[in-house]
């Protein structure tokens, strides 16, 4: 109702004033100002309104937005101009048998404060809009909070906390320069030669700081110190980019520890990689969630690459619950995706109260990487934003989320994801050629991305199960299983299910010394499996899975 207020308000303006400058031409000697006025009377409204009709031309046309209110603001500028048109010739026509114009006795001071009038009933109109919108957002921010809160895990106890552990080593991590570089063994630990000097040299100065590492992994839970209860884009997570090179410190120790006979640390450390993703990823929005799935595929190269190691009298680890299990519990986004629903919501609070700093042009150069800030006229722009575009924004948004909510759930849960993926696009498709929002457009199109990931996750766990099957067998008998079905139902009830079909199992291959046991990846297709560690990308090769190395003392 305030909309059509609004745009009623919007022609009674243009009217009035279109009868104000004709009664007032009706009432001039001068032909020049009579002129004048009649051009004023037509032209004026039309020249306020085209700059409205370009932008709500451009939010249809280019920008693709559902809710563009062009067909509103063209009603209204035809409104204007016929109006004007029709005011123009019955004002100067001629009184029957007078001479003088018709307009001559319209009232031009009632008409010119009518016309004022009706100005401040379309900007009043528009107050209570954004003061609606203003309340609304009062609201998102109490429900993100109430969301946020439900989707954190509970706070560990000052002693389970790994937090400040990881805190010291991250503070070491940093300080060697040397540690960090691209050229250091840590940078690349899957294809580092761990009997180097220079591997030697990093973690013999290093032991103090895998130390810690090692305690923190151990500890059962991790909070980094953040104020979820207001999540908005001046956030920062400062520790995931050191806590990754700290999974890779880790992962070239466990490394080591293999090649020098310590099967039982190896893998030891191998599960801590897989704590530290689970740590990385407890904070619940997507990217930790992201950061914690890159730091587990470390954990899982990790342990392919400690598994050759393996010898008969270490078979006892592959019975431990607690070194072996983890394979079989990949990481899924469902907590991180009702953060991430909490974090828009209240980001799309402060785009509606303003009280926050944050306006439409402000999150564009942040989606932009180049930090959030204001631009000249931002706030105007802003506040028809809020008018017109927020809402229906708001209420697009909180839909897809609630959706790719439905859909990672239910893919945890086994559901293929060729079913996923046409559920996804069916989201994505309509977005791409009619958006919901410019807040939905900016957020929304990574999320099938997301869901992506996590199906990858489960392929490389997956694919995992199988490595240590094939390890068990191989340090039982000394040989190697012929097939992956020879390894059923005596090793495993079955060969996994490729994520990426709807009922094919995983493939396996017999390539350069290795097993490779790998997903056909989001394409459907077998690309030949994986790239070895430090080769080039193939294009088009989206495979997924990882490789067994065959061990040194095997013939």
């Amino acid at each position: 109702m305030g909309y059509f207020m609004f745009f009623v308000a919007v022609v009674a303006a243009s009217l009035l004033w279109s009868a104000t400058c004709i009664a007032a031409a009706a009432r001039t000697q001068r032909t020049w100002l009579r002129r004048v006025l009649v051009a004023a009377a037509v032209l004026v409204p039309l020249l306020a309104l085209v700059p409205w009709v370009g932008l709500t031309w451009l939010l249809a046309s280019n920008a693709k937005l559902q809710v563009n209110w062009f067909a509103p603001t063209v009603t209204v500028f035809l409104a204007a101009l016929v109006g004007a048109l029709w005011i123009r010739a019955a004002g100067l026509s001629r009184r029957a048998g007078e001479g003088d114009f018709v307009a001559a006795g319209w009232p031009v001071v009632g008409l010119a404060a009518m016309f004022v009038l009706a100005k401040a009933v379309a900007f009043g109109t528009l107050l209570f809009i954004d003061n609606t919108a203003a309340a609304e957002g009062r609201a998102l921010r109490v429900e993100a909070a109430q969301l946020m809160a439900s989707s954190l895990p509970p706070a560990p106890a000052a002693d389970d906390d790994a937090a400040p552990l990881y805190l010291r080593a991250f503070a070491a991590i940093e300080a060697d320069s040397a540690l960090v570089a691209d050229d250091s063994p840590a940078s690349k630990p899957g294809i580092a030669d761990v009997a180097s000097p220079a591997v030697t040299a990093i973690l013999s100065r290093h032991a103090a700081t895998l130390d810690l590492l090692r305690q923190a992994a151990d500890r059962s839970g991790c909070r980094f110190v953040r104020d979820w209860s207001r999540p908005s884009i001046s956030m920062t997570l400062p520790e995931m980019a050191p806590m990754r090179k700290a999974a890779k410190l880790l992962a070239l120790a466990a490394r080591r520890e293999a090649a020098e006979g310590e099967a039982a640390a190896g893998l030891h450390d191998v599960v801590r990689l897989h704590r530290m993703g689970l740590h990385a990823a407890a904070d619940p929005i997507l990217v930790c969630g992201l950061w914690g799935q890159a730091i587990d595929l470390i954990a899982l190269e990790t342990l392919a690459d400690v598994l050759p190691a393996l010898q008969r009298q270490d078979l006892p680890l592959l019975d431990d619950q607690a070194r072996t299990d983890f394979p079989g519990t990949p990481l899924s986004y469902q907590r991180h995706f009702l953060g991430e629903e909490a974090f828009g919501l209240a980001m799309l609070a402060d785009l509606a109260d303003g009280r926050h700093g944050l306006s439409m042009l402000a999150l564009l150069s942040a989606m932009d990487g180049s930090g959030p800030r204001e631009w000249f006229g931002s706030e105007p722009l802003s506040f028809l934003f809020r008018c017109f575009l927020l809402p229906s924004d708001m209420a697009s948004y909180r839909a897809i989320m609630r959706r790719y909510q439905e859909i990672t759930a239910a893919h945890a849960t086994g559901r293929p994801y060729p079913d996923v993926k046409q559920q996804s696009e069916e989201i994505a498709d309509p977005l791409a050629t009619r958006r919901k929002g410019i807040f939905t457009a900016l957020m929304v199109p990574a999320l099938a991305s997301v869901v992506r990931s996590q199906a990858q996750g489960q392929a490389r766990h997956r694919a995992a199960e199988m490595l240590v099957a094939i390890t068990r067998e191989r340090v039982t008998t000394g040989r190697l299983p012929e097939t992956p079905e020879s390894l059923v139902p005596g090793i495993v009830p079955a060969v996994p299910r490729d994520p990426f079909t709807v009922d094919q199992p995983l493939l396996t291959k017999w390539a350069d010394d290795a097993w490779l046991v790998y997903s056909v990846g989001p394409d459907g297709e077998d690309d030949g499996g994986p790239r070895a560690p430090g080769t080039d990308a193939v294009e088009g090769n989206d495979d997924i899975g990882l490789r067994l190395a065959t061990p040194a003392h095997m013939p």
